[in-house]
């Protein structure tokens, strides 16, 4: 029986006005309806790029290589070169028992004026830029730049003016471009990296310090995170140590402009004054998170002990919430949601809130001034529980899960279950649990 697949990625506009959604390589886009009654679908967009082109071309180009290095040593007996034949490039197909090939969406941001949604697809490696009009019905996402970059894009963000995009890639490069504009045709011949690490890059952020003075704050596989000039980014002001595992995400709040989260392969969430480039303080979840640990946090077989008890885990995605000091963070393949009190006077961390989900979090988001929004690996709920909206009880002092706007938003994601771009079987849900395997184990070291 097909399903509608997960969700892996989500953004808002305003307090859960418009709401984007990820779903394989298919971006939806929904609007709460005036009256408060529901949601409607008011945007699509579906990567059709056909990557046998590319390939074909790549093919050939190796082809021209191969074929004039041969004529360089084939000769007759009067020792003239001796052409051959070219034949027509053929698109290569991954043999049997090779690993699917998986076309996926990811790293869905709005631009603060709600005039933009920017993206990344793997199908050709490329950044995608989106003008939204959310007062067109009919649609109201307009593909109005593709990117193509020479490796895949893991992290991006925007510049505070939103003129300029911020890509890391997989192999440790940084580039910017301009948001408007014509694509580049070539990047490796028309534009350089602006900065690098010798690892894997996770996540990556754009700040201001307290003068106005533009960052670029990156992290990697390495335990590393790395604070650079921008737009002299070649000029590195200064590393922030403190990691013993890789770092999977970073964030910085509004209401401290100073402070940065940043949380991985370890046990611990740190805050930094990345200004000054001191940790704070640290507050550890390792035993928190014990109780909620299954098969799936098991290390791979050839990294067990004999007991075959050995256990990885880590935290998968951390933000902050828009007005109120509190963070929220939740480990990979996990059902726990926790949300942290920040006490910004003593820069420590403060209570700690845990909330249940019905399904392991796959992505979290921020959804208003004091809510957030987090999408589940609904796999197993005949189409239902795609999103939690998280919302903050002033009264009370706590968070609670906001069921009424929840229910509204899966009942009309749920709706779209005979759209077969967004449909699957259970069977052959596209990856969502990587952050874990960005561990590395004894030889990996360097």
């Amino acid at each position: 029986m097909a399903i509608i697949h997960p969700i892996q990625a989500v953004a808002v506009i305003g307090n859960d006005s418009v709401i984007f959604t990820v779903i394989k390589n298919v971006i939806l886009g929904f609007k709460k309806n005036s009256d408060d009654s529901g949601y409607r679908l008011i945007g699509r967009w579906a990567d059709q790029f056909d990557r046998s082109n590319s390939l074909k071309e790549k093919v050939s180009k190796e082809q021209d290589r191969q074929i004039n290095e041969n004529a360089k040593k084939q000769k007759d007996n009067e020792g003239n070169a001796v052409p051959k034949k070219k034949t027509e490039a053929k698109v290569p197909v991954p043999g049997p028992g090779a690993p699917p090939v998986y076309s996926c969406i990811r790293n869905l941001i709005v631009s603060k004026n709600g005039k933009k949604l920017f993206s990344c697809a793997d199908s050709d490696k490329s950044v995608l830029i989106f003008d939204i009009d959310s007062t067109n019905e009919n649609n109201c996402l307009k593909l109005v730049k593709r990117q193509p970059f020479p490796k895949r894009p893991n992290a991006i963000t925007i510049s505070d003016d939103e003129k300029t995009i911020i890509m890391a890639d997989k192999f440790g490069d940084v580039y910017s471009i301009p948001t408007d504009g014509e694509p580049l045709q070539n990047i490796n011949d028309e534009l350089d990296p602006i900065l690098g690490h010798v690892s894997m890059l996770t996540d990556v952020l754009f700040k201001k310090d307290s003068n106005g003075k533009g960052y670029i704050l990156s992290a990697d596989r390495d335990e590393h995170i790395k604070v650079s000039h921008f737009p002299q980014s070649f000029i590195v002001d200064k590393w922030l140590f403190g990691h013993s595992q890789f770092v999977s995400s970073i964030c910085a709040p509004e209401w401290k402009s100073n402070y940065l989260f940043s949380a991985g392969g370890d046990d611990y969430v740190y805050l930094w004054d990345w200004e000054s480039g001191k940790k704070l303080s640290q507050f550890k979840y390792s035993e928190l998170i014990m109780p909620h640990l299954n098969d799936q946090h098991l290390a791979p077989s050839r990294f067990q002990n004999e007991a075959n008890d050995v256990i990885e885990y880590a935290v998968s995605d951390i933000i902050a919430f828009n007005t109120i000091p509190y963070i929220a963070f939740f480990v990979e393949a996990t059902k726990i949601l926790f949300i942290v009190k920040v006490d910004t006077e003593n820069n420590t961390f403060g209570k700690c809130f845990q909330l249940e989900l019905p399904y392991n979090v796959i992505s979290i988001s921020d959804s208003g001034d004091e809510e957030i929004i987090l999408t589940l690996d609904n796999r197993d709920s005949n189409n239902k529980e795609f999103v939690k909206l998280i919302d903050y009880n002033n009264q009370g002092n706590c968070f609670k899960i906001n069921d009424i706007v929840s229910t509204k938003l899966n009942d009309c994601i749920a709706s779209l279950e005979n759209d077969t771009d967004i449909t699957t079987e259970k069977d052959k849900i596209f990856p969502i649990y990587s952050t874990t395997t960005l561990r590395k184990h004894g030889e990996h070291y360097s």
